[in-house]
């Protein structure tokens, strides 16, 4: 008896999604904000840590082209030369350096500029396109070394690095014979600020000690009036620790988060209107409190549709397949739903009369038929052949009892072979011994016949139906080599293919033609007929192979090279088991 648990399951299911959702929603109302704030605190705190440490890692890349550029060969060397040295070395060496200086450029897009400084010589060599131009000591000087400083040109600011050869310099820098000055894009500053807007954690900028501010977009001024007089922005504050404060401005609320650069000498700023945020989240507790009763109302709704309109009529059809199940096949289905239950009983009385017309009819009809033809086989095997070879043996007793004792030797294991009970599985191994039994059998009462077998051990170890063989070998003789002279020759072989088994039966006989193979290829196809005196042997062969491998399995014929017949069949390795 079917246990109908669906509807309860159900009725579970609902009662476990709606009261808990219910208490986890209520804890929310009360708890959603500060969980929010951290949240958003956290994530930009994340975001602002991980967007320094880029730009350290940058910092620190470009630091390492400068100090390689110092040192460079070409570099160094360009700086021993003079006016009175060779001009032409002169001009090569300087070459090699302008296109180092491009190369480097432009494989690194952070790269602004890059150039490099000969003091002595009041010399330098950019990759923007300067060339050869002079540069003063006093330039030099006045700029910091071996550590960034920022530059602001038109609300813009450039970042640079000028690295000399000598750890140590003097103040009128003649111990420094090479400086390198590496200039960060404005385009990477600004690629960088719009990367942390769009996280959608507030607008960022940077602050530096002397009040100037670079951003992307437009800094509130009460927001920046405001962190000009906070602790927050003070220059002795040096740490890689987020400050983040929560402060009122003109009535409106702000978070507020700050991180300061130690290698740029500024402030990361970071800020963002808590209304902004936090009305979403009332938006959506009054949503979720109107979708709460909603489901109630839903989930009451539903589980008296599924109750009316799916477990009434499934517990029917169900009733009905169980009597169908107990032989009652003249069962019906006659409740009506007008829903897709009135087709599903529709296909079961189909099924339910089809199944009682099969039973009552077709079955009983096939196994009868079925019956007649193993029947027509076994007769069509046994008599007439068992009577040639007690002539055979009678004929020769006096004459060669060798030959005698040969053909009741093999006549002997071919009968102890083929009187198994049918159906029984077999090897191929041992219906090539009941071949060769029977072949030999065939060569003593006509001596032209000869016979080869060539078989893989791959294939020998098949599972197969009994009797599959003999049919084919036996028409080869009778219908074949026996209906012309000078023939006697029966090939048996096999072959592994690429994804089957190949048995190959040749005979050097009459032959058929081609109209011959068409009209035996349909005849084997097609159902038994009492009437019909040839094909009943091949036809079963046929239709077991077909059961037992597949449809790839049946019978074919075609002329081989002896201009006899050849019968294959194949066996797909997907159908042995």
């Amino acid at each position: 008896m079917i246990k109908y648990k669906v509807f309860q399951k159900l009725l579970f299911m609902f009662g476990a999604l709606f009261v808990p959702t219910a208490i986890l929603f209520y804890y929310a109302n009360h708890t959603s904000k500060e969980l929010v704030t951290h949240t958003l605190v956290n994530s930009s705190s994340r975001q602002m840590e991980y967007t320094l440490d880029q730009i350290e890692q940058t910092l620190r890349h470009l630091e390492k082209q400068a100090l390689v550029l110092t040192n460079d060969s070409s570099v160094r060397s360009y700086a021993n030369y003079s006016n009175s040295d060779d001009l032409l070395d002169h001009l090569f060496i300087r070459n090699i350096i302008e296109e180092k200086l491009d190369i480097q450029a432009q494989a690194d897009p952070l790269i602004g500029d890059l150039t490099v400084y000969w003091p002595q010589l009041e010399e330098r060599i950019s990759a923007a396109g300067a060339g050869k131009s002079m540069a003063s000591k006093e330039e030099l000087m006045m700029k910091p070394k071996n550590r960034w400083y920022a530059e602001f040109i038109n609300d813009q600011v450039f970042f640079h690095l000028l690295l000399s050869n000598s750890p140590f310099m003097e103040k009128d820098l003649t111990n420094a014979t090479v400086m390198v000055e590496v200039t960060i894009s404005n385009r990477y500053i600004a690629s960088v600020l719009e990367g942390l807007n769009k996280t959608g954690n507030g607008t960022s900028f940077f602050y530096f000690r002397n009040g100037n501010i670079t951003s992307t977009e437009a800094i509130d001024s009460n927001v920046r009036a405001h962190l000009m007089q906070t602790p927050l922005l003070r220059n002795d504050i040096s740490t890689d620790v987020t400050n983040h404060a929560s402060v009122k401005i003109d009535g409106t609320e702000y978070l507020i988060q700050i991180m300061r650069s130690p290698t740029l000498d500024c402030s990361l700023v970071s800020y963002i209107r808590s209304d902004a945020f936090l009305l979403p989240l009332h938006k959506v507790n009054v949503l979720i409190n109107v979708s709460l009763l909603f489901l109630v109302v839903f989930g009451i709704g539903f589980s008296y549709m599924f109750y009316k309109h799916f477990r009434t009529p499934f517990a029917y059809l169900v009733r009905k397949i169980e009597k169908l199940g107990e032989g009652d096949y003249t069962i019906r289905a006659t409740l009506k739903t007008r829903t897709e239950f009135d087709y599903l009983f529709d296909r079961f009385n189909e099924m339910a009369a089809r199944t009682q017309s099969l039973i009552e009819n077709v079955y009983e009809e096939k196994v009868r038929t079925r019956e007649a033809e193993y029947k027509h086989l076994q007769s069509q095997i046994n008599p007439h052949f068992l009577y040639n070879c007690l002539f055979f043996i009678v004929s020769m007793a006096n004459k060669s009892p060798e030959a005698v004792i040969s053909m009741a030797k093999n006549l002997a294991a071919f009968y102890r072979y083929i009187t198994r009970r049918a159906g029984e599985q077999t090897t191929l191994e041992d219906e090539i011994r009941l071949m060769q039994s029977y072949l030999e059998v065939q060569a003593l009462r006509n001596r032209r016949l000869s016979y080869t077998i060539a078989i893989p051990e791959e294939i020998l170890r098949l599972s197969m139906p009994t009797l599959l063989l003999q049919p084919i070998v036996e028409n080869a003789i009778v219908h074949g080599i026996e209906q012309k002279q000078k023939s006697g020759k029966v090939s048996i072989t096999g072959a592994v293919l690429a994804d089957r088994y190949q048995l190959c039966i040749d005979d050097d006989g009459a032959g058929l033609s081609n109209e011959e193979i068409i009209l035996l290829t349909e005849r084997i196809q097609s159902s038994y007929q009492p009437s019909e005196e040839m094909g009943c042997g091949l036809r079963n062969v046929n239709h077991r192979l077909i059961h037992r491998f597949g449809p790839r399995s049946g019978l074919l014929f075609e002329r081989n090279e002896w201009q006899g017949l050849r019968v294959r069949f194949q066996i797909p390795f997907s159908h042995l088991s």
